[in-house]
């Protein structure tokens, strides 16, 4: 089970339970620990989400809007309706942006003061968590919301990809050490959402790919299967019937041609991931380099010195192909790296590694100058694997440090 969801209390509110099944949904199929915790307290304030991973803690707090958002550090935040009728966010209270500053502080010092009873004598900087504003269903384009470093602005559709994507410096957590923050602030595991996003593949009982629901509901109860059975031997009685009373052989009508077998397993027919096998939009990872080098993620459209786009992916012809660009702006720096294994990983939602095939890659060593977009192909020579639902894509070993997409296969 890669993820568990622990609550102080189980939320009443409609969206709010549909947000963390989202949220779970998400990280379901993925590898390592992800705990989802959502409205609990830490000293007297209640956060309403925080994500654990095995890299990284990030704070979240949720809003939910059904126009443009503006607002910046310091003022009041509004949401605005397609009439220009604007309404106030968080009246009486603290900003977004202030909000969340505050549930960080409270949640960092809760995990420092108890520090030892989470990770015994290791050192683990608290302090490197991210916070977010999470905007739900999705972000406006229209937005106006001008924040600093501190606090990352999304919607709540890009909020699973920023937590995949992203990671806390100088930060890891084993799995007990991951399950023991909630514990310790008395949550308690929500069963029934884990349940209901759990792959099908490890619910029981278990589905056959293409059955009806309702067969498969019957196959679980004794009396569907006394059913079944019984029309299976009707059926067989009527087969035996017709069978004594035309005869044994098969007619092919006047005007008609007997139906050639096909052999699903060899791949003589056509599935939807056949015709459907270009995926995406783009997908783009904007950097900044700070001044002691390191580079940082910082949301698309603000200031950057990189960008990092994913912009296309192709799985026809029983192949992988994927495409990508690089654009920076730093006067003193030459980014090279080869395409090959070492610096392009790929797998898949069932944990799935597919090889590249190094001698195919477009060009063989990517060289991306100042100011010059620069374009990457890769090419596995191995066809997806059927009931894959989503594809990982890392760079990684690069001067930009790593970068992660996570690309849906839902046509």
């Amino acid at each position: 089970m890669a993820v568990q969801v622990w609550v102080g209390e189980k939320p009443e509110n409609p969206n709010e339970r549909r947000a963390l099944t989202q949220l779970a949904a998400a990280f379901a199929r993925l590898d390592g620990l992800y705990i989802v915790m959502a409205n609990f307290s830490v000293g007297g304030r209640t956060l309403d989400v925080v994500v654990l991973k095995h890299d990284g803690i990030f704070v979240v707090e949720l809003k939910y809007c059904d126009g443009k958002v503006i607002g910046d550090v310091n003022g009041p935040w509004f949401v605005e309706s397609a009439n220009k009728d604007r309404k106030r966010i968080n009246p009486g209270r603290k900003n977004p942006y202030n909000q969340v500053l505050t549930y960080y502080y409270s949640f960092s010092n809760y995990l420092d003061e108890h520090r030892s009873e989470i990770a015994g004598n290791r050192n683990v900087d608290v302090r490197s968590m991210r916070r977010l504003v999470a905007i739900a269903p999705y972000l406006h384009p229209e937005s106006q919301i001008d924040t600093d470093w501190k606090v990352q602005v999304l919607g709540f559709d890009a909020l699973a990809l920023y937590v995949f994507t992203e990671r806390s410096p100088d930060m890891q957590w084993s799995d007990t050490e991951l399950v023991r923050i909630p514990q310790l602030l008395h949550c308690t595991r929500w069963e029934e959402i884990e349940q209901l996003v759990l792959p099908e593949s490890a619910q029981k009982p278990s589905r056959i790919r293409g059955m009806p629901a309702f067969v498969t509901q019957l196959l679980s109860t004794w009396t569907g299967q006394a059913l079944i059975g019984v029309s299976i031997v009707l059926i067989v009685l009527a087969v035996l019937y017709v069978i004594n009373t035309v005869g044994t052989r098969l007619v092919t009508l006047p005007g008609m041609e007997a139906t050639p077998t096909i052999d699903i397993a060899a791949g003589s027919t056509s599935s939807s991931r056949d015709v459907h096998c270009t995926w995406l939009p783009a997908q783009t990872i904007a950097r900044v380099r700070s001044a002691d080098g390191s580079w940082q993620s910082v949301p698309v459209g603000a200031v950057a010195d990189a960008l990092l786009t994913l912009t296309k992916i192709e799985t026809c012809a029983g192949q992988i192909r994927i495409a990508f660009t690089i654009l920076h702006t730093a006067s003193d720096l030459d980014v090279r790296f080869p395409l090959d294994n070492e610096h392009v990983s790929i797998r898949d939602s069932l944990g799935t590694r597919y090889e590249l095939s190094e001698a195919r890659s477009t060009p063989s060593t990517l060289i991306a100058l100042p100011n010059q977009t620069v374009t990457g192909t890769v090419l596995v020579l191995q066809a997806i694997h059927p009931s894959a639902t989503s594809l990982i894509v890392t760079l990684q070993n690069t001067p930009f440090g790593d970068a992660s997409w996570l690309v849906s296969l839902t046509p």
